[in-house]
């Protein structure tokens, strides 16, 4: 089996003389003009295809990459995660791609005579999975972002013993950068959650009883000018990989690290084969600067060339929440909070949604009023995911967003209606006694 990183969460497989190319995101810029890779790919598509398979496992943008995956065949085979509500393969099929092989959780399915593949849900109520490769007598864990529990990370370790494992090491979450703190709680907070992502890197390494490690899924810059000040390391959840290597020599020194940059390659027989020397890590505040200067004009280019909300948006807000408490009246008693929704730039407003045991009432807002949870965001985001072009996650993790809360507010009733407003989602989750979200 040889593997290539091809950058953030994408990497090519090779093995029983197949491919699989997997979350090939390789067109910048993601999530609404926000999200860069760095360090900068090296691949183009055309480098990594023709592929045998594709496999994406989930629907968030760093992962299920549009631009990239419309450039495919339209019969391209696609590795197809069995989710329940299906949002992913329509996604696939908006997209013309039909040609799938469905991978129900937990079934290990033989894509040829020496390749393997066994895909695995997230234990949270999350549609998210990872995916395990053998080929050639090696064994590959993918676990991307895909929140597994201990416990079946654990069943993994023992069952797989795993050659080498891919576990991400960072943050990619709008809490605390988007929350308004003064800066030194913002430090403090994100200081801590730093820690607490490279703290979880390694435990998971080990309850995957890993021989070797790859810190991955954790890197990307963002470049637009009022979003600058959100890559430093007092100001976002991000670390760095040379920071999960360092964690893990200390306190797991009998799993080896591996820290690949896009373009390197690993085989069991081979090691690491660099494409380039590694960058230098304590340099990426300097590394993103100099990004931000050469993408500067294509940046305003985009943000210029998003569509407007319409002049119905106040509407469309109404017909959106409204539908999902009609489907799903039990979640208006569940959320019980005051909801405000602000959107800016043209045609934007403020509309509050008031969540009660009665049901959803949904008013235009005025300040003043009664809240729990600001949302702020630009109008023509709010249009898109009402429309359900794009999904709140999208939203949530461009860091184009703020929010504020009265009191502190996790409201995960509120939060799963937005990662999934789909029938089939709140249904599996309504009927869970104990959904597991976060």
């Amino acid at each position: 089996m040889q593997i290539t990183y091809v950058g953030h969460a994408a990497i090519h497989v090779a093995g029983g003389g197949r491919s699989i190319l997997m979350d090939p995101w390789l067109n910048d810029p993601a999530y609404c003009n926000s999200w860069f890779h760095y360090p900068p790919l090296v691949h183009t598509l055309e480098d990594l295809t023709p592929v045998d398979f594709v496999y994406v496992s989930h629907e968030h943008p760093d992962h299920f990459d549009v631009p990239t995956l419309a450039r495919l065949p339209k019969d391209q085979p696609i590795l197809l995660p069995e989710f329940t509500s299906g949002a992913l393969r329509k996604s696939f099929e908006k997209l013309g791609m039909t040609n799938f092989t469905v991978m129900p959780f937990g079934e290990t399915l033989e894509l040829a005579p020496d390749l393997k593949v066994t895909c695995l849900r997230s234990d949270l109520v999350w549609e998210d999975s990872a995916i395990l490769v053998q080929s050639g007598g090696v064994t590959l864990f993918n676990m991307n972002d895909c929140k597994l529990g201990d416990g079946l990370l654990a069943e993994v370790g023992e069952r797989y013993r795993p050659d080498v494992v891919f576990v991400p090491f960072s943050g990619a979450i709008h809490f605390p950068t988007c929350y308004g703190y003064d800066p030194a709680t913002l430090a403090r907070l994100c200081h801590a959650r730093q820690q607490k992502h490279l703290d979880g890197f390694v435990e998971r390494c080990k309850l995957l009883k890993a021989k070797r490690a790859v810190p991955f899924a954790g890197n990307f810059a963002l470049l637009a000018p009022d979003q600058q000040w959100m890559n430093g390391q007092d100001t976002n959840n991000v670390n760095t990989p040379d920071q999960a290597v360092a964690a893990l020599r200390e306190q797991a020194p009998e799993i080896e690290p591996l820290q690949l940059n896009p373009g390197d390659r690993w085989s069991l027989q081979g090691g690491i084969e660099r494409r380039a020397p590694a960058p230098d890590f304590t340099a990426k505040q300097s590394h993103v600067e100099a990004m931000a200067v050469e993408w500067r004009e294509r940046i305003e280019a985009l943000r210029a060339a998003e569509p407007p909300a319409r002049a119905t948006l106040g509407d469309d807000v109404r017909a959106y929440f409204g539908g999902i408490a009609e489907r799903h009246p039990e979640l208006c008693g569940r959320i019980a909070a005051r909801i405000v929704f602000e959107a800016e730039g043209e045609n934007g407003g403020a509309w509050c949604l008031d969540y009660s045991s009665s049901g959803l009432r949904v008013t235009d807002w005025r300040e003043g009023d009664a809240w729990n949870l600001r949302f702020t965001l630009p109008a023509t985001m709010l249009q898109q995911v009402v429309d359900g072009d794009i999904c709140w996650d999208t939203v949530a993790i461009s860091f184009r967003c703020r929010f504020a809360e009265n009191p502190e507010f996790f409201n995960q009733d509120f939060w799963a209606m937005l990662y999934n407003p789909s029938p089939e989602f709140l249904g599996e989750y309504l009927a869970n006694p104990d959904p597991k979200y976060a």
